[in-house]
C-alpha cells in the first residue's frame, strides 16, 4: 500500500525559539492534517506555547545533555517506541541525530537529518559527535556544498528542499497598504524604510543597521531604519542610537506580526554572518520587498541577483557600500521587489515544500525495507 499514512519522530534540541522550531511545527501540523502520525522529542523551551495545544505529542527529555544523558533519553524514546513504532526518525540537531542513530538500529528504520544551520565545528571530537543520518536534507544549496565538503556526504546522501512559506498568509502589498502600515507603526510617510527582522545577538550582525542610518544622512537623506526583534544586544543598540543622536533615522520595535512591517519597508536588509535559510526574506519578497542580504545560505534560493534582489559578503564595508546603492533607486526597487513577489509563489511554497518531503520520506522509508 504506497500511499499509507507515514509515521515519523522528530527529534530535536528543544521548542526554542527560532527558524527551527517553525520547520518542524508547520512540517508536523501539514502531515496531521493529512492524516499522517507525527511526534516530537526535546526539551521545553521559548516557543513551548506554539506546540502545547498542537495535537501531536511532545516527549520532554534532555535532549542537550552530554553522552550519558543521551543515553539514558535514548532508552527512554526505545521503551515508548515498542509501543508505538515508527516508519522514521527525522532529527534537526547534532546530538538529536547520535539519539536517532542509536533508535534507528534498534528498531531499523531510516534517519534523516536536516541542516538547518552551516559552519558547525567539526574539528577533533566534534567530528566523532556527528551523524548526519542514512540521509541528509539540505535547505540550501550552500548546506548541500557543506555537507559535501565538511561532513564528507556523497551527493546521493543529500537531498536539497528549500523552506518555503504560503503566500496567501503575505500578500503583495499596494502603495494604500504601505502608506496605511507606515501610519500604524508610526513611520515616516514619504521617506525611505530599510528594515531589519531579527534577534539582536550574534550572528546577525544587526549593528550594521545603525552604521548604515548614521553613515549615509547625506547620500540617502530620507532614509529611516526599523529593527524588529529582540535580544541581549538591544540595550547596546538603543544606547548606541542615543548617543549618536541617531533618535529621527532608527526604529526599533519588539517581536510581533512582520505582515505590517513588511508592508512599511522599501527593502529588508539581512547582514548575518550566519543563516540557516531565512524565513524572513522569504516572508518579505512574498509581499513585494526586494532583499539586500549576506552570502549565507539560502542566498542561492532568493537573490537573482539585481532581479529580485543583492547579495554581497559577509563584510561590514562591502554591505555597507551595496546597501546605499541600493536603497538609492526607488523605481529599480519597486521593479525588484515585483520579481521577488513573483520568484516566491513560483518557487518557494510551503505546498511545494511538503510535497517533496513527503516524496522524500516515503522513498527512504521504502528504499529501507527493500
Amino acid at each position: 500500500m504506497p500511499n499509507h499514512p507515514l509515521k515519523v519522530l522528530h527529534l530535536t534540541a528543544g521548542s526554542d525559539a527560532g527558524g527551527v522550531s517553525r520547520y518542524v511545527f508547520d512540517l508536523c501540523s501539514a502531515m496531521h492534517d493529512r492524516g499522517h502520525e507525527v511526534a516530537i522529542a526535546g526539551e521545553h523551551g521559548a516557543a513551548s506555547d506554539l506546540f502545547d495545544p498542537a495535537p501531536w505529542p511532545w516527549r520532554h527529555v534532555p535532549m542537550k545533555g552530554g553522552y550519558l544523558t543521551l543515553r539514558r533519553v535514548a532508552s527512554q524514546l526505545r521503551d515508548i517506541l515498542d509501543q508505538y513504532p515508527v516508519d522514521l526518525l527525522h532529527a534537526h540537531y547534532r546530538k538529536a541525530s547520535l539519539v536517532g542513530r542509536w533508535l534507528a538500529r534498534r528498531f531499523h528504520v531510516p534517519l534523516l537529518f536536516t541542516l538547518h544551520v552551516t559552519g558547525i565545528p567539526m574539528r577533533g571530537a566534534w567530528r566523532w559527535w556527528s551523524d548526519f543520518g542514512d540521509h541528509a536534507h539540505a535547505p540550501a544549496q550552500m548546506a548541500r556544498q557543506w555537507l559535501m565538503n565538511q561532513a564528507r556526504l556523497p551527493d546521493d546522501r543529500i537531498t536539497v528542499i528549500p523552506h518555503g512559506i504560503n503566500p496567501d498568509d503575505f500578500p503583495v502589498a499596494n502603495a494604500d497598504q504601505q502608506q496605511a502600515a507606515r501610519k500604524a507603526l508610526d513611520l515616516p510617510g514619504q521617506g525611505l524604510v530599510a528594515a531589519f527582522l531579527g534577534r539582536f545577538d550574534r550572528p546577525k550582525n544587526e549593528e550594521w543597521m545603525l552604521d548604515l542610518a548614521g553613515r549615509h544622512t547625506a547620500h540617502l537623506p530620507d532614509l529611516h531604519v526599523v529593527l524588529i526583534g529582540e535580544g541581549p544586544n538591544e540595550p547596546g543598540l538603543r544606547q548606541r542610537i542615543e548617543r549618536d543622536g541617531l533618535t529621527d533615522r532608527v526604529t526599533i520595535m519588539p517581536y510581533g506580526d512582520p505582515l505590517p512591517v513588511y508592508r512599511a519597508a522599501d527593502a529588508v536588509l539581512l547582514p548575518s554572518s550566519e543563516e540557516g535559510f531565512s524565513f524572513v526574506n522569504t516572508e518579505a519578497m512574498s509581499v513585494g520587498r526586494p532583499v539586500l542580504r549576506t552570502c549565507t545560505a539560502g542566498t542561492a534560493e532568493h537573490i537573482v541577483e539585481g532581479v529580485t534582489g543583492r547579495s554581497v559578503p559577509v563584510d561590514r564595508e562591502a554591505f555597507l557600500g551595496a546597501a546605499a546603492e541600493f536603497l538609492a533607486d526607488r523605481e529599480k526597487l519597486s521593479r525588484m521587489g515585483r520579481a521577488a513577489a513573483e520568484h516566491v509563489r513560483a518557487n518557494l511554497t510551503f505546498d511545494h515544500q511538503l510535497d517533496r518531503t513527503l516524496t522524500l520520506y516515503r522513498r527512504l522509508v521504502d528504499e529501507h525495507a527493500a
